[in-house]
């Protein structure tokens, strides 16, 4: 068994990719179809500038040359009426795509909150197994920059792509009316520039695109690394070490988007090219059918026109491919992380509990192939304080976090009061159980903000008998803001032994019946361990304690103490 959640490699193609993300926006399709009507109409108004200009220079043209106008679709009218109806082209076209424009981005806007909303909610059921599983950076490249390239597909490609259909089918018409080949071959350009460069352009950057992705995502671990262990890094003076790293990482990125610029560029220099190529053939054919009399000139010269005006929506979907290969490429992680499974699902249709005793039944985990626990057997006593001794790795944590069902054992298994935890209600579980890590995490807000983690509802009269109880209530009393004092980034204004006591008291603050300790005093000197002890035997008489650790002063409180060893459990 891997350790956290197994990552998820499958790779999903293009057209799948674009089915999943479109199924997304479901809750906005009225919103999409008038963003994407009023696009169909902002380019046909956009056509009908460049083709009413058309329209006008035959209407002054001799009759020769001219004949056949008053036969195409809006012909046969005066210079002025030209004249006029392309100044109504001109301001509904812009006043129709602004419209589009907003409607596109209120879309994206929106789907990108729900995707963000539904990758927290797949990540608070992933971890913590996700988190200490994964690449951190890479989760983060997910979450602050995959989303956002999403608002590429959103906003700039579904709706261009449908506006681009039915665009089609508009100009197809159109130029059946002066000839079915003139529309033939018009067609088969359209389909070349805006179907065929854009799949080439995505599969031939697909591959770079899912590297710079990972790179990035790289980068971001790198950064996070080195901002956690900035002391350590100056101590040290190893801020060379560090920059050449993060220069490598950057360097790596800048190769594959180099790589990546140079496809899009080359294909866009064969866009250009194919462009000129089918507009000389529609010349050629125009030229060929008016000399045998099939179609007029006037009815060439509006075809060749029109033709070559109308690519704008082929063009821009053309120019999307090399850009879409990494937004695909970030919509297939996104897709993965909400599809991903975790590996201990949450129990919604179980039993609920009152902590008594707690039993370990020949329980036996392994990380991978790498043997943790075996036929491990021993009870959690209620209300006696256990002590858990052993090397560092040796799996006296995992046995927390097994409790804590972060992992489920591969044979035997754990109960309370008889009951497989794998049949309790995930909420009754966590609400009979505090679990404190050797690091208090303290979040951006203030000390109370922090502690009604605990208990959202906590009066100040709890909150400062919980930090009573933790042996921190007159340092806080004597902070000149009190409760309200701010606590910066990670919790850096405070010392470790006074986050450690901030994360007691959140424990005292619950009704919780079993408190689990992973080293809580680990990092501090012997002072602050013996105030957290003395705190412990103080404020918790009526909860059960369990206390992972490695040194013995820290298991002098403790009622009892079992040993990890050779993956068993020791009694003694």
């Amino acid at each position: 068994m891997k350790k956290g959640v197994v990552t998820m490699t499958k790779r999903r193609s293009s057209p799948k990719i674009i089915s999943q993300l479109i199924g997304l926006i479901a809750p906005l399709k009225l919103q999409m179809t008038l963003a994407i009507l009023l696009g169909v109409l902002g380019f046909l108004l956009s056509f009908g500038i460049g083709i009413l200009g058309g329209y006008g220079v035959l209407s002054v043209l001799p009759g020769e040359v001219s004949r056949g106008f008053g036969d195409l679709p809006l012909g046969g009218h005066q210079f002025s009426w030209y004249i006029i109806a392309l100044i109504v082209c001109a301001v509904l076209r812009g006043v129709l795509h602004y419209i589009e424009q907003f409607c596109n981005h209120y879309i994206a806007f929106r789907i990108l909150a729900e995707i963000r909303h539904k990758v927290f909610s797949a990540m608070r059921k992933l971890a913590p197994a996700k988190l200490e599983g994964e690449n951190q950076g890479q989760l983060i490249s997910i979450i602050m920059g995959d989303i956002e390239l999403l608002e590429i597909f959103y906003a700039h490609t579904i709706s261009p792509v449908m506006i681009a259909s039915l665009v089609t089918i508009v100009l197809f018409v159109f130029f059946a009316k002066i000839h079915i080949l003139v529309a033939l071959l018009a067609l088969l350009a359209q389909i070349v520039v805006g179907v065929i460069v854009p799949i080439i352009a995505s599969e031939r950057g697909k591959e770079v695109s899912v590297k710079i992705r990972r790179n990035i995502g790289n980068l971001n671990g790198k950064f996070l690394d080195q901002l956690r262990g900035i002391r350590e890094i100056i101590q040290y003076d190893k801020g060379d070490h560090a920059l050449n790293e993060i220069d490598d990482s950057t360097r790596q990125i800048l190769d594959r988007q180099n790589e990546l610029k140079g496809q899009i560029a080359a294909l866009q220099a064969n866009t250009d090219t194919i462009i000129i190529v089918f507009s000389v053939l529609q010349l050629l054919l125009c030229a060929r059918l008016v000399m045998s009399g099939t179609i007029t000139q006037a009815q060439a010269f509006i075809a060749v026109l029109t033709q070559i005006s109308t690519f704008a929506p082929y063009i821009a979907l053309a120019n999307l491919g090399g850009t879409l290969t990494q937004t695909f490429a970030c919509g297939d992680r996104i897709l993965n992380l909400l599809e991903e499974e975790p590996i201990v699902k949450e129990v919604v249709d179980g039993k609920d509990v009152v902590f008594d005793d707690v039993d370990f039944n020949n329980l036996t985990f392994a990380y991978e192939d790498r043997n943790i626990l075996t036929g491990v057997n021993f009870r959690i006593k209620k209300g006696e304080t256990l002590g858990i001794m052993g090397r560092s790795g040796s799996g006296k944590s995992t046995l927390l976090k097994l409790l804590m069902r972060f992992w489920d054992p591969q044979e035997g298994s754990i109960s309370i009061n008889g009951i497989n935890i794998k049949d309790i209600n995930t909420q009754s579980l966590y609400s009979n159980i505090d679990y404190m890590t050797q690091t208090t995490i303290l979040f951006a807000g203030s000390i109370r903000d922090n502690l009604r983690i605990a208990k959202a509802d906590a009066s100040d009269e709890e909150i400062y008998e919980a930090l009573r109880k933790a042996s921190i209530d007159e340092d806080i009393r004597k902070l000149e803001h009190g409760l309200d004092t701010r606590v910066s980034d990670l919790g850096d204004n405070f010392s470790g032994g006074e986050r450690q006591r901030i994360g007691l008291a959140r424990c005292f603050l619950t009704d919780s019946q079993l408190l689990l300790l992973d080293e809580p005093t680990s990092n501090l000197d012997s002072y602050n361990e013996a105030i957290i002890l003395k705190s412990l035997v103080e404020g918790s008489q009526d909860k059960t304690i369990v206390m992972v650790s490695h040194r013995e002063s820290t298991m002098g409180v403790c009622d009892r103490i079992i040993r990890v060893k050779d993956s068993r459990v020791i009694e003694g």
